[in-house]
């Protein structure tokens, strides 16, 4: 992503402000616009979901979403990123990314599969973002386009050209699997080749709770790698590939266990390298325009953002309750979502620096 120095110490302000005084203030947000994918991919829980209930999904209006964008940037948030589903299945994409880069001044990014993204590209619809997440799970067109169930590949390359022509910062996020793992070094090459970042963290098995149904993949599990060889390779390639974003305490935390509570021969204990700040660092909005906390894979409690403001629920008791539990609840045991380890990173100078500072003074996120 595209971090200004003004970006750089936004960031620290919230800090301070989030560690040394009564004001807390989320660093990041994302505001899911759609369910709809045009899409396949077989590790996503999305998928997972009966296809009526995706449809019968009512998403918010164009203005819903700009007015919590908004209210977003008005709270103090620094970074704002647009995902799905698919995002570029919205047509209002252009409009919305205006609205947050250009009227709200955040630091705007769109998580996409690169499918829609050249000709939006061409036509300078989205030229005011300032980071693009483009998923990219092997380095040969016939194995990423049968993974994701979609002619992709050189769409995803194209979209990668184009929009480095546009000085929009682009990463490549790789889900880590048993069978794309020997193939990581071949995407740290193609990634430096076309002057972009790249992401490597590990495939997880996704619980999906959406009416107060749960959802998942089946055989999920038989595509996690085993998480030594993950860290060992992300090491090894970090040696050599100065583009890799995928920093040593993201390693080290889903390496050691995760979040929440883990247990040995003779107690139990939380890894003592990073625990979870979702709650306070995050903001995570639905399609519909709910809310979850304390995160968006495990929704203890929803609240509706149409109906009361960002502010009014981020401060509310219950979520200030929420913030102190951290990672004590049960399902958060075992937690190793990049999304989750990432916004929580912001939280603790160490990591802060780790993540954002330090990627921003070797050049992979200005």
């Amino acid at each position: 992503m595209h971090i200004s120095a003004k970006n750089a110490l936004h960031y620290v302000k919230n800090f301070f402000l989030s560690n040394f005084t009564n004001i807390k203030i989320p660093y990041s947000a994302q505001i899911e616009i759609t369910l709809r994918c045009n899409a396949k991919c077989s590790f996503c829980s999305l998928h997972s979901l009966p296809q009526s209930l995706v449809k019968q999904s009512k998403e918010m209006t164009t203005d819903q979403i700009k007015n919590i964008t908004t209210q977003i940037a008005d709270l103090g948030v620094v970074s704002l990123s647009f995902t799905g589903g698919e995002p570029t299945l919205r047509k209002d994409l252009p409009e919305l990314i205006h609205h947050s880069s250009v009227k709200q001044d955040l630091l705007t990014g769109l998580v996409s599969n690169g499918y829609l993204l050249p000709s939006l590209l061409k036509k300078n619809k989205i030229n005011e973002l300032d980071y693009l997440v483009l998923s990219l799970d092997y380095p040969r067109a016939r194995l990423h386009n049968e993974f994701r169930g979609l002619n992709i590949y050189e769409k995803v390359i194209e979209s990668i050209k184009l929009a480095t022509k546009k000085n929009i910062k682009v990463v490549i996020s790789t889900v880590v699997m048993k069978d794309n793992i020997k193939y990581l070094g071949q995407i740290c090459e193609l990634a430096k080749e076309l002057n972009c970042c790249v992401e490597m963290d590990p495939c997880e098995d996704i619980i999906r709770e959406f009416q107060d149904e749960t959802y998942q993949i089946d055989d999920l599990k038989d595509m996690i790698p085993d998480i030594s060889k993950w860290a060992s390779t992300v090491r090894s390639l970090r040696k050599e590939y100065k583009n890799i974003i995928t920093d040593p305490v993201t390693i080290q935390v889903i390496e050691n266990g995760g979040f929440g509570r883990q247990k040995n021969n003779t107690h139990t204990y939380y890894q003592n390298i990073l625990r979870c700040h979702v709650v306070e660092a995050y903001l995570f909005v639905r399609y519909d325009g709910k809310v979850d906390y304390p995160c968006k894979i495990h929704p203890v409690r929803s609240f509706n953002a149409l109906k009361y403001s960002i502010a009014r629920i981020y401060r509310s008791k219950e979520v200030a309750d929420m913030m102190k539990v951290k990672d004590n609840y049960d399902f958060c045991s075992g937690c190793r979502l990049g999304c989750a380890i990432a916004s929580s990173m912001p939280a603790r100078w160490k990591t802060l620096y780790a993540k954002y500072l330090a990627g921003f003074l070797n050049g992979n996120l200005n």
